[in-house]
């Protein structure tokens, strides 16, 4: 178990870190041909991981799982990188860590919209929690917060970024909802690797073609490096220890620590990017982290209830591996 707590904690910290190199990445190269690196160094690390592990043979898809992948390639991966990364270009680090963290609750309501799970008091009192504390943060960084105007950003542009932001989780909630529809489902680190693959694919032509994209890479060292590590280390590494983790503790510690995601951001926001801490986001954070809680603990009391139903909601909760 402590072994367990050790791995989450790894990846809470480097899925915290995803935002704040993104922001430093897109201050010198343009979204499409990061996210075409970051993609393809996450397929190499994922590869590698798979070959090592030795699972059992692969099979061909079916022509509808097959089709279910290229959808979830196509909105979790390229819509997603496109909403994310132009949402962080327009808002601050602290501000796209909590928005982004609404994930699991985007993903409760997909479930109880069209899943036909049930929406329990403490699930509703979860997602209040949640959208409150998102709509406080985002009400409060587009009129005149400093984190706000974070390189450059408008208010008017802080607005775009947040709509960016939500764009990208109700893709990753689309996402992670798919994957329960395949006839033939895949282990994680596959799944992840195929997704992964696919994603980098679509990015080729639109990172060559953008202006100071691929074909006229003049990239410091150091941004090279950053593209390569969100890569390898957020899409691959942290992505393992979680997955490596989920055997060992339940839905309930596993959203506790998805919940901690914005608050090890917003460190590494102040420490790397300058920016400042204020009561809005302590406020905002905390209510977000509550309401993730909330609905983590409801998936694991409604698991321990039904034993032999599949599992969905307190597994979606975990991060994926896609980004």
């Amino acid at each position: 178990m402590r072994s367990a707590f050790v791995k989450m904690t790894l990846a809470t910290l480097l899925f915290g870190s995803y935002l704040v190199a993104s922001k430093l990445i897109l201050r010198e190269a343009p979204v499409f041909t990061a996210t075409l690196v970051r993609l393809a160094s996450a397929a190499l690390f994922l590869a590698l991981v798979v070959g090592l592990r030795r699972g059992p043979p692969w099979r061909a898809p079916s022509a509808r799982d097959a089709a279910l992948l290229l959808a979830q390639s196509g909105v979790g991966v390229f819509l997603f990188s496109l909403c994310a990364m132009q949402g962080v270009r327009l808002t601050g680090g602290i501000e796209s860590g909590v928005i982004l963290s609404l994930v699991p609750i985007a993903v409760s309501l997909v479930a109880v919209l069209f899943l036909g799970e049930r929406l329990t008091t403490r699930r509703s009192l979860g997602i209040l929690l949640s959208v409150t504390g998102a709509a406080v943060i985002s009400a409060l960084a587009t009129h005149g917060a400093p984190a706000a105007a974070a390189d450059g950003a408008s208010s008017e542009g802080a607005w775009w970024g947040i709509a960016l932001l939500l764009c990208a989780v109700g893709c990753e909630a689309v996402f992670l909802t798919f994957g329960r529809f395949l006839s033939r489902p895949l282990p994680p680190d596959r799944l992840s690797l195929v997704v992964a693959g696919l994603g980098a694919l679509m990015f080729v032509v639109p990172a060559a073609i953008e202006p100071q994209g691929l074909m006229h890479a003049e990239y410091s060292w150091r941004t090279w490096a950053l593209m390569a590590y969100t890569g390898v280390a957020i899409n691959g590494v942290a992505a393992v220890l979680i997955y490596d983790s989920m055997g060992q503790v339940d839905a309930t510690v596993a959203g506790a620590f998805t919940a901690l995601t914005p608050v090890s951001g917003t460190v590494l926001a102040m420490v790397f990017l300058g920016e400042s801490l204020h009561a809005h986001h302590l406020l905002g954070m905390a209510l977000v982290i509550a309401g993730v809680f909330l609905v983590a603990a409801t998936a694991a009391m409604a698991k321990r209830e039904e034993p032999e139903a599949p599992a969905s909601e307190g597994e979606l909760v975990a991060p994926q591996t896609s980004r």
